[in-house]
């Protein structure tokens, strides 16, 4: 080879190599400022299962596909409702009559409490009356007594004057006439005292029936405590169907769009099966499983770029919000068991959260996958 062209070729190739070591050295240095890794995913903490809660049952409608958008409490199903509107309208109806014979007994008791108390008083009042008329009897009776004595007396006397000729028959007749009246006065007094008797005897029980007919009222007022405490029980139970009859619509918790849907109309299914899977969009982030050796440097505020790869000729940024404090593999469903001291070194990677701070994040979907660059805190 000519000496002019080994020149060259050593110049060729002198150039390549400082242009190797300069590549070298800027990505040395890039490594040395930014973590990275394509252990990257778009994930969400608004991934929402949704389904019908406590109820279960053939679904009678669908109102959304994959892939629709969706408000915060839009009605997305429903399922065939009969046996528990049924339940709720035999339970309503229940309670319609149980409050009807409620309001019948209480309207009974008000009527007995009045009665009652109506009889007490007017017997009260009967008892005063005959007791005044008995005392008055009583008196009339007394005085009428000596009265009565003091005629008996003068009969006797004019008996025995009229015998001897001394008065004349008439006189004697008036005097026994009055003495008779008088005698016939006391023994009706005296019947008029027995029947005054008897009649406030007759009005005291009268009172005591309508003081013991209190005990009914208060066998009725415990038959409206049980029968109030079976409508509390009622309300209670039609309550809770009507809950349950509004859980056979589902509707959505949040608002985005609808990621899955699990089933179709006619279809059967459970308390808490899946019927629709509902992401919030406006809650992505980055999620990065960064290797241990390249967390120097990395904490909450760092800034990254993200390239996804769906996505090539896009660029996004965003902001670490945390490096959390447990590997990707404590939670792996089968753990490795070190114990025995056994285990191949294999390096352990911590998941990094970012929040996106810029670029199309309405292109993103839960689960794709991409490349990050953490500018590391020096």
């Amino acid at each position: 080879m000519p000496p002019k062209h080994r020149r060259l070729a050593v110049a060729v190739l002198a150039f390549f190599f400082l242009l190797l070591l300069a590549l070298l050295a800027r990505f040395l240095w890039h490594r040395h400022l930014y973590a990275v890794t394509n252990a990257v995913f778009v994930e969400t903490d608004s991934l929402a299962l949704v389904s019908f809660d406590q109820v279960g049952g053939r679904i009678r409608k669908l109102l959304k596909e994959e892939g629709e958008p969706v408000s915060a409490g839009e009605l997305l199903a429903a399922l065939d409702e009969t046996t528990y509107a049924l339940k709720a309208k035999t339970l309503e109806e229940n309670l319609g009559a149980l409050k009807r014979k409620a309001e019948a007994l209480r309207i009974e008791i008000r009527r007995l409490t009045r009665e009652i108390a109506l009889r007490e008083a007017q017997a009260g009042h009967e008892i005063e009356r005959l007791s005044a008329e008995r005392e008055a009897v009583e008196g009339e009776r007394a005085a009428l007594s000596a009265q009565l004595s003091q005629a008996e007396r003068d009969r006797q006397r004019f008996e025995r004057l009229w015998r001897e000729g001394l008065v004349a028959r008439h006189r004697f007749e008036e005097v026994a006439t009055q003495a008779a009246t008088l005698r016939e006065r006391y023994r009706a007094l005296t019947a008029r005292r027995a029947a005054l008797a008897a009649a406030i005897r007759a009005a005291e029980k009268e009172k005591a029936r309508a003081r013991n007919q209190r005990k009914l009222i208060q066998e009725k007022k415990k038959e409206l405590a049980a029968l109030e405490a079976r409508i509390r029980a009622q309300e209670k139970a039609l309550a809770e169907a009507r809950v349950l009859l509004s859980y056979c619509k589902l509707k959505s918790p949040t608002s985005g769009y609808i990621a899955k849907r699990f089933h179709t109309v006619g279809d059967v299914v459970g308390p808490g099966e899946p019927v629709y899977a509902v992401v919030d969009f406006s809650k992505l982030y980055i999620l990065v499983l960064l290797e241990e050796n390249k967390l120097r440097g990395v904490k909450p505020g760092c800034e990254a770029r993200i390239r996804i790869d769906a996505y090539p000729g896009k660029e996004f940024r965003g902001v670490v919000t945390a490096v959390l404090p447990a590997t990707a593999a404590k939670f792996a469903l089968v753990p490795r068991d070190i114990s025995a001291g056994e285990f191949t070194k294999v390096a352990q990677r911590v998941p990094v959260k970012i929040r996106l701070t810029q670029g199309p994040v309405e292109l993103l979907r839960v689960g794709l996958g991409g490349e990050v660059e953490i500018r590391r805190d020096l």
